[in-house]
């Protein structure tokens, strides 16, 4: 946790790209072969939220197993993931927001959380297939957890964006607006389809 503060505040003020490993392990007090001993990577040290999200999704998701599979399910999944988060390490959610906001500016930091949420997105996607007994999930619970992936993002980085502090519980609230959005958008593309597909049964005005 320290390495990764020292490299999180090095990376706000100088960038990802400029910040060498020697100044993080020197920033945390500590020698190079420590900082590799826990991290692959200077990126690695940023993405620490990353890794607590998907235990506490892992956990939650375990606790839900043998329940029908939809997308109401799978957002209190994500929603009490985030909720374990701020109770069980008070300051993981605003590490989040702090990463988050790092990722909306920095292009080698971002490229690196690309590739991470790829290789998370499909444990996940693992996860689902255990709950349901299944060696692979179908199609459906694919675009389910995209969708709901996107809106989490989207929740994240509208409060990373937002200079004013905000409490750890408010990403859970974010998060539940914006699902309310996601269900708002397709809703509208629902009604726009029928009105080109069906004019006769949903007449545009």
């Amino acid at each position: 946790a320290e390495i990764e503060d020292a490299a999180l505040e090095l990376f706000e003020r100088q960038g990802c790209e400029r910040t060498t490993v020697l100044e993080i392990a020197h920033a945390a007090g500590v020698s190079q072969s420590t900082f590799f001993r826990y991290f692959a990577t200077k990126e690695d040290t940023a993405l620490g939220p990353h890794r607590a999200f998907e235990s506490a999704f892992a956990a939650r998701q375990g606790d839900a197993k043998g329940r029908p599979l939809n997308l109401r399910g799978i957002e209190e999944v994500i929603a009490g993931a985030l909720g374990d988060l701020s109770t069980d390490a008070a300051d993981m959610l605003g590490r989040i927001r702090r990463v988050r906001g790092l990722l909306m500016r920095d292009t080698a930091l971002r490229s690196a959380a690309l590739g991470r949420e790829v290789e998370q997105g499909q444990r996940f996607l693992q996860l689902l297939a255990d709950a349901t007994d299944t060696e692979r999930v179908d199609l459906r619970v694919r675009i389910m957890l995209d969708a709901v992936g996107v809106t989490l993002r989207a929740a994240f980085d509208e409060r990373a964006s937002q200079r004013a502090p905000h409490g750890d519980g408010d990403l859970v609230e974010a998060y539940r607006a914006a699902g309310v959005r996601l269900r708002d958008v397709v809703s509208d593309c629902r009604v726009r389809w029928r009105c080109v597909l069906i004019p006769a049964l949903a007449p545009c005005s």
